[in-house]
């Protein structure tokens, strides 16, 4: 449970990170916004317990 509280703090993190980039400078846009899928992805993983990295194209 304590790695998933610091998952969605870093989540958090990188989301106001994200917010507080000037739209103008798209590849920061692009780096922040991988960091927060990325992010998401971790937290999911947590919350529910998926062992593997799978694509939806996979399926």
């Amino acid at each position: 449970m304590l790695e998933l509280g610091r998952a969605i703090l870093r989540l958090e993190k990188a989301r106001r990170e994200l917010l507080n980039i000037d739209p103008g400078d798209k590849e920061k846009l692009l780096a922040a916004s991988r960091k927060v899928d990325r992010l998401v992805t971790e937290y999911y993983r947590l919350k529910y317990g998926f062992k593997t990295a799978g694509t939806a194209a996979g399926r």
